[in-house]
């Protein structure tokens, strides 16, 4: 994983580029030499090796979250791959979709595409849903709603909406993951050895992954309540 997963959750912040003026198209500006700055005092700021450096809490807790998502996700695309080439089907959304980490502006805009297209078909939003997607990439009510079939068809044809869903599914599960390596990190320090933690973390993760979902009600959407409100 190239970028760092935390950043690209919380929409991708990225350090701002100052544009020399002697670069920006039109007619040069003249240098002119900078007036000299007062002198200010010396400050030495020294930080605990628990905030900074290779044995940090965030640095430890950043780089095993990142191995991990890397190994379930990157199963699983194996696992799809496989799939394919023994069936020779045609790839499903998932499979065809590139990873990549979902922001909370993807969470926004499937929101809005969502209720659009459940106003539109007359569906009632006030009653809760439960929404899953198969192996297949067909998302399913997995609750008992009236409008079960309705909804289900919204996504069997649009296909921008079943994307929105893998993004908000993944944007969800990813807090829950996040949540469970700190969780990890507390039993580490708490005193569980590094191979029962380990092992626990594995467990968790996997579990969390195959009971993803996503609820929706009274236009609101929301992934399962642990660690739901993690980055919101």
């Amino acid at each position: 994983m190239n970028n760092n997963a935390l950043t690209a959750m919380t929409a991708g912040m990225t350090r701002i580029h100052n544009t020399p003026i002697t670069e920006i198209q039109g007619t040069p500006a003249p240098l002119k030499r900078p007036t000299p700055a007062a002198a200010a005092p010396s400050v030495t700021v020294s930080l605990s090796s628990d905030v900074l450096g290779e044995n940090s809490k965030a640095q430890q807790i950043t780089e095993k979250f990142e191995q991990s998502i890397a190994s379930i996700y990157g199963d699983k695309q194996v696992e799809q791959s496989t799939q394919e080439t023994t069936t020779n089907e045609a790839p499903s959304l998932l499979e065809m979709a590139p990873l990549s980490l979902p922001t909370k502006a993807d969470v926004t805009a499937f929101e809005q595409l969502l209720n659009d297209e459940l106003t539109k078909t007359g569906v009632d939003t006030s009653i809760a849903m439960k929404l899953t997607i198969n192996s297949d990439g067909s998302v399913q009510v997995d609750n008992d709603h009236p409008d079960k079939d309705k909804i289900e068809a919204l996504f069997k044809e649009n296909s921008d909406l079943q994307q929105g869903y893998v993004k908000t599914e993944n944007y969800f599960t990813l807090q829950n993951l996040y949540q469970l390596h700190q969780q990890w990190q507390q039993k580490l320090e708490g005193g569980t050895n590094e191979q029962a933690a380990g092992d626990w973390l594995v467990n968790a993760s996997n579990s969390r992954v195959a009971n993803a979902q996503i609820n929706v009600q009274n236009g609101k959407v929301s992934g399962p309540s642990q660690g739901n409100q993690l980055y919101s």
